[in-house]
C-alpha cells in the first residue's frame, strides 16, 4: 500500500501525466544574482534610499513585462533586488545599526 487511496492524489496528478513542466527562462538565475546584488548594494549603501532603487527596478520589470519580454526574468530581478534589500535592512535593524 503506497499511502494513496482514492481520496489523496499524487503530487503531479492535476496536470496529466503526459505534459512536460513549463520551461524557465534562461535570463533568471543571472537576473536573480544580478537583483540580489543591487538589492544587497542599494541597501547597504543608500539606506532608505535605496527603497528607491527596489522601486525602479519593480517599475522596470513591470515595464518589461507589459512589453512581451521575459516575464521569468523579471520575477528573477524583482524577487532578487526584494531579498537583497529586505536582507541588509534586517540585519541593521537587527544589529542596531537603524
Amino acid at each position: 500500500m503506497s499511502g494513496q487511496g482514492p481520496g489523496r492524489q499524487g503530487a503531479g496528478a492535476g496536470r496529466g501525466s503526459g505534459q512536460e513542466p513549463a520551461p524557465v527562462s534562461p535570463l533568471m538565475i543571472p537576473l536573480l544574482v544580478v537583483g540580489l546584488a543591487i538589492g544587497f548594494f542599494s541597501g547597504y549603501f543608500l539606506l532608505w534610499w535605496g527603497a528607491l532603487v527596489v522601486l525602479g527596478v519593480i517599475v522596470a520589470a513591470v515595464s518589461l513585462v507589459l512589453r512581451g519580454r521575459s516575464r521569468d526574468g523579471a520575477t528573477g530581478a524583482v524577487a532578487g533586488v526584494l531579498l537583497g534589500y529586505a536582507g541588509v535592512i534586517l540585519l541593521a535593524l537587527f544589529r542596531g545599526a537603524l
